[in-house]
């Protein structure tokens, strides 16, 4: 799951990501490593950097260039450019001063989106439904697969192909259930935060109002299934009529 995310200026185009301690890493190419740092060549100062760390699961997204072992201190993982203009620190309270990333990157050697895995597994599945729009296949440490709470957090996690996240997310969204009243309810104001993202002065209240709609729509889906699942052309034409509406 994602645990942090940081967007920043990436000083000369270098981003670092380990133990605070200067690197003593050489490199020339997209990527460098030690014992105690990633070195990745990012944008620069043409455009934000963004990094997401994630924790037990991660989306395969990018190309891998690390993956492998730091060793960190006081169980402290550390990011910044090389000028140390911007830093940001996270610690681990787990695994001890010695940890395993897997780092992915958007494009290597001009690399705008960094992906950080920590206590990622090795169990693979995808979150794309068959015959539906494509999103991305999932690495995790959980060998049962992902419960629903998992995976609607990963296909919320952002918002490109806000089209392909919104359809994929009505498929996993809960049904009115007596047993559980609140969990429907928890799950549409995950996505009414995410679709705040979508629109310019989309107001809180205007979002509730398309999050309503959105679970009306659903919910009238769900009664007219014989197996009281949403099927997925439905889940895209609801996606679709919701998104049309934030101007």
């Amino acid at each position: 799951m994602l645990v942090s995310a940081v967007e920043f200026y990436a000083g000369y185009g270098t981003v670092l990501i380990g133990s605070m301690a200067l690197p003593e890493a050489e490199w020339d190419g997209p990527v460098g490593s030690d014992d105690q740092h990633v070195v990745v060549q990012a944008t620069g100062r043409d455009t934000l950097t963004r990094v997401s760390f994630w924790r037990d699961t991660m989306p395969l997204v990018g190309e891998v260039v690390f993956d492998g072992e730091l060793r960190l201190e006081n169980q402290t993982l550390w990011l910044g450019d090389i000028n140390r203009h911007s830093w940001w620190s996270m610690r681990l309270f787990r695994g001890g001063d010695t940890q395993r990333l897997v780092v992915r990157v958007d494009d290597p050697g001009r690399a705008s989106r960094i992906d950080v895995g920590i206590d990622i597994g090795s169990h693979l599945t995808s979150l794309s439904p068959s015959n539906g729009p494509a999103l991305f296949d999932v690495r995790t440490s959980a060998a049962d697969g992902l419960s629903a709470p998992t995976a609607l957090g990963l296909v919320l996690d952002g918002h490109d192909s806000a089209h392909a996240r919104l359809s994929t997310a009505i498929t996993i969204l809960s049904g009115e259930d007596p047993a559980t009243p609140w969990r429907e309810q928890y799950e549409l104001s995950n996505v009414v935060q995410w679709l705040r993202w979508l629109g310019i002065g989309l107001s809180m209240s205007r979002a509730e109002e398309l999050g309503a709609e959105l679970r009306q729509l659903v919910r009238a889906a769900r009664n007219a299934a014989p197996d009281g699942a949403v099927p997925l052309p439905v889940a895209t034409r609801i996606a679709r009529a919701v998104l049309d509406k934030i101007v």
